[in-house]
């Protein structure tokens, strides 16, 4: 199985398994596969045939030894996610936390970013907050060893608002709340 990567950044470009060619199986050649390419800038290893390397490329990357050489080829580490909590209580039992829409209630919501195995990230970085509805106490926020909290304070209007939280390298995450009717 050939996978052709870029010379400059090591990224995986594609790969693909061996070919059935005039009654012999051969290992497919950069040139057939990406004929308008610019060849200079791409380089090739080859591996052993496995699916799992042409169903999705941009999940592998290149292993490389202590010198940088390209010697296979290995998943990549799985980006850690923000997981958005809040204090604010589902009490009707639909799954979305409620406000009432009075325009002064408000919740506060707690990011987490988290690794694949659910371990928080002791790591600072910059969170970014988005909202369809409500006023959030911040934009962005430092997420100091792993964790930040900002404030969503609700509108007049009665609906659903989702907020949600991104970061570089990092899968974001989201939250959805409903503003309901004040209790008279």
């Amino acid at each position: 199985m050939i996978v052709v990567f870029e010379k400059k950044t090591n990224k995986v470009v594609g790969a693909a398994p061996k070919v059935f060619d005039s009654g012999l199986w051969r290992e497919a050649e950069i040139e057939e596969l990406y004929p308008d390419a610019d060849l200079n800038g791409l380089s090739c290893i080859y591996v052993q045939d496995s699916p799992k390397y042409c169903l999705n490329h941009n999940i592998w990357q290149l292993k490389l030894d202590k010198n940088g050489v390209p010697i296979g080829v290995e998943r990549k580490p799985t980006l850690p996610k923000i997981y958005l909590t809040t204090n604010a209580q589902d009490t009707d039992g639909d799954g979305l936390p409620e406000l009432p829409a009075d325009a002064k209630s408000k919740a506060t919501i707690t990011a987490e970013v988290k690794d694949a195995k659910g371990n928080i990230v002791h790591k600072d970085c910059i969170l970014t907050f988005r909202t369809t509805g409500g006023t959030l106490s911040a934009r962005r926020v430092e997420a100091q060893g792993g964790t930040a909290a900002i404030e969503l304070t609700s509108t007049v209007e009665t609906i659903t608002v989702t907020v949600s939280a991104s970061a570089e390298g990092t899968q974001s995450g989201s939250l959805t709340f409903e503003f309901m009717p004040p209790e008279e």
